[in-house]
């Protein structure tokens, strides 16, 4: 047994069944990649995953954070300060003693975060902080009062009109919230309507620096003004109470150069602010993570809007295109790598580069699109083995048991399966056994002639006769293969189909028939003997006679000698027509274009000094060719025997009549040979078996004998797609009829 060969024919036939499935995965892989789309598409595009994403960012914002400048001091109105410097609020001219002692230090910008949108409480604290501001590069908040007047949505309040021309910049200090209380984002400017605010922070750092920050200069660029802040935990930066300040209690040179933020985080007192990432910050702390990002131009930017979709939609579709090839537990991992590197993506990107692409909608399509395709597949499986199971049932007669019921529905087709895999090895062994056990050699190819399967005694004789084997794909099935030590073996080829009835190779048997081959050239060899050895003595008898005859010497009268003659002859003849029928039924046919009249003049010709010395004459009318595909030898041999019987059986003086005609049958045509005598006829008694072997030929006279012509006729008619055909002639007669397609039929045929 070739297993190679046997391996590559299966392996052949899974792929031609994988290629019929093809159309069927093909679509429900489409159908599954359009329900993962549409559901990330979705997910994305509606939002419905922004708090999950949101929970997510607060995780990982952090990592972008940098670390606390040391160009950035705090000084902070604490509840230490409230208990040294008196109740809130503080005379304006506490607050313009802070800025003088942080203007004689020389910083580089000054943002207080302080608002004085209303007069102070006694004449000339305003005076003495306008006065306080222009020693110093100080930027002051303005307040948005919602809601505005007449509908809109907020107020603009500036300081008042001293204090805000004696400082270097204003800006607002707007934090937006969002649906989770959370603040994420800084607003670098803002429209009021009548013009645009920049935020305090920006301002202070246009004072320190000298120029627009780059994060407004890109977020100007794409006209959103918004930017994802990321945040420290409280008490990363370099802070100082206010009443250590005023109390002269800070190094010297502590401040300059540094871009001092001043505000309020005593209890009660300032804003707090939930933001992302770090709890809960003042709002001075809030100002100082954003000037902090500003300096070190750290920020979080969110992916456009296509590439959010393409980062959701991209993992489910790449782990569809990798399912067609990874086998279930290939997949269960393929998944949770995907997952992995999904989740741990935009941490990635997020800590080196700043970007953020919300990972939630992709990690919904991953968790979805592994247990749908899972599904599919298992139910695919399922019922292609229900099927198969029960296809194979149908085709072992219904001999698999029927499953455990207390199992489930996978668990009955598993032991259903296990109970055919066990079948089908017992029907292996059966074959198997089967095939040694044939008496001859057989052996089983592919169509290019691989051996798949070959009993004992195939093998042996394949094994040692190397011309066996090369015969056994050359040799014609019709003719003998013959083993390099004489042997002969009948070649039997049959198709060999598989489920579908596609041919996919053959099965030779070789029945050896050596014997009887040895009897065939036993019975030549006698055939040769009466074709040779008995005729040369009756020949010779003949022509002894024929001199005795001539010479009028010898001991034998006329009739004596006619006698001797005619047995002598009909001897010969029997001889002749059983060797020509012996080789007319062992040689193959080979036709060709010949004339009927032809052959029946040639015959009657060779019958003319039989009919003359008997006074019989023989009628064949002149005519057209009327050809038929058939051997010319045959046909003129079978016209001589129905003429020699005629000529034989008639009485002297007798005429016979022979003739063509045309006959159509259907759509083509035959020829009807007939030859009519005036002899006794054909019993009822001899009609039963008038063209057998060594049957009678019209035994109705005295001394009669058996013969083979009429046996020879009508294998000819046979052999040549034709018939003979017998009727009385009235009063008395005979007439054969040797019926032949037409030239034209018989080419078709």
């Amino acid at each position: 047994m070739d297993g190679s060969r046997e391996a590559d024919d299966h392996r052949s036939d899974t792929i031609s069944k994988a290629l019929k499935l093809f159309p069927r995965l093909l679509m429900e892989w489409c159908a599954v990649a359009v329900l993962v789309l549409a559901l990330t598409l979705g997910l994305t595009l509606t939002g419905a995953t922004s708090k999950a994403d949101d929970a997510i960012y607060d995780l990982v914002v952090e990592l972008r954070a940098p670390a606390a400048s040391d160009r950035i001091l705090l000084v902070t109105i604490d509840d230490a300060s409230l208990a040294a410097l008196g109740q809130w609020p503080w005379a304006r001219t506490m607050h313009a003693q802070a800025i003088g002692i942080l203007a004689a230090d020389r910083p580089a910008a000054i943002a207080y975060d302080v608002l004085f949108t209303e007069p102070g409480r006694s004449s000339g604290e305003d005076a003495a902080l306008a006065k306080a501001l222009g020693q110093a590069k100080v930027a002051l908040p303005i307040l948005f009062d919602a809601p505005g007047a007449d509908g809109r949505a907020f107020e603009t309040v500036a300081p008042i009109a001293p204090v805000a021309k004696a400082a270097a910049a204003l800006g607002q200090v707007a934090l937006p919230h969002e649906e989770d209380g959370t603040a994420r984002t800084a607003l670098l400017e803002v429209d009021d309507g009548s013009r645009t605010w920049l935020h305090l922070v920006e301002q202070t750092y246009r004072l320190a620096m000298g120029h627009a920050s780059p994060a407004w200069q890109r977020a100007h660029a794409r006209g959103e003004m918004s930017v994802l802040v990321p945040y420290r935990a409280a008490g990363a930066f370099r802070t100082v109470s206010f009443g250590d300040l005023v109390a002269g209690r800070l190094p010297p040179d502590f401040v300059r150069d540094r871009i001092v933020l001043i505000g309020a985080t005593a209890g009660g007192l300032g804003d707090r602010h939930d933001v992302a990432g770090a709890g809960t910050l003042a709002g001075l702390e809030v100002q100082a993570n954003l000037l902090n990002a500003m300096l070190a131009d750290r920020f979080v930017r969110e992916v456009s809007l296509p590439i959010r979709l393409a980062a959701g939609t991209m993992p489910g579709i790449i782990l569809l295109l990798m399912f067609w090839r990874l086998r279930p537990s290939g997949a269960l991992l393929a998944s949770l790598a995907m997952f992995g590197l999904v989740a741990a993506l935009p941490v990635l990107l997020i800590a080196t580069t700043g970007l953020w692409i919300p990972p939630a909608a992709a990690l919904l399509g991953i968790a979805f699109v592994y247990p749908l395709w899972g599904w599919r597949r298992l139910h695919a499986i399922d019922k292609t083995i229900s099927q198969e199971l029960s296809r194979l049932s149908m085709d072992l007669g219904g001999t698999l048991a029927p499953a455990e019921s207390r199992l489930d529905h996978a668990g009955r087709n598993a032991l259903a399966l296990s109970d055919s895999i066990t079948a089908l090895r017992d029907l292996k062994r059966l074959v198997a056994d089967t095939v040694d056990g044939v008496a001859d050699p057989l052996v089983v190819t592919t169509m290019e002639g691989d051996v798949l399967v070959a009993n004992g005694r195939a093998e042996a004789l394949l094994a040692r006769d190397a011309q066996a084997r090369a015969a056994l794909y050359s040799t014609p099935a019709a003719n003998d293969l013959i083993s390099a030590d004489g042997r002969h073996f009948s070649h039997r080829r049959t198709p060999l189909t598989d489920a579908t009835g596609e041919q996919r190779g053959w099965i030779h048997l070789l029945a050896e028939i050596t014997n009887i081959r040895a009897v065939e050239r036993d019975r030549a060899q006698a055939l040769e003997f009466l074709s040779h050895d008995m005729r040369s003595p009756q020949a010779a008898i003949i022509t002894l006679l024929d001199a005795t005859t001539k010479s009028g010497s010898g001991g034998f009268t006329a009739a004596t000698a006619d006698k001797i003659a005619y047995h002598a002859r009909r001897t010969l003849g029997l001889a002749e027509n059983f060797v020509q029928l012996a080789r007319l039924r062992e040689t193959g046919f080979a036709p060709e274009e010949t004339d009927l009249h032809d052959c029946l003049a040639e015959a009657s010709d060779a019958l003319w000094p039989l009919a003359s010395k008997k006074d019989v004459r023989i009628v064949v009318p002149p005519s057209e060719p009327f050809c038929v595909g058939g051997e010319r030898h045959a046909l003129t041999r079978a016209f001589l025997n129905l003429l020699d019987n005629a000529v034989r059986f008639s009485p002297p003086g007798a005429e016979i009549r022979c003739g063509i005609d045309v006959v159509a049958t259907g759509d083509a045509f035959e020829f009807e040979a007939w030859i009519e005598d005036r002899g006794p006829g054909i019993s009822e008694e001899r009609l039963a078996d008038l063209t057998g072997r060594f049957g009678p030929m019209g035994r109705s006279a005295p001394g009669m004998s058996v013969g083979l012509g009429l046996a020879y006729v009508r294998t000819v008619a046979d052999r040549h797609g034709g018939r003979l055909e017998y009727a009385a002639v009235s009063p008395h007669g005979s007439r054969f009829t040797l019926a032949l397609p037409a030239f034209a039929s018989t080419l078709t045929r």
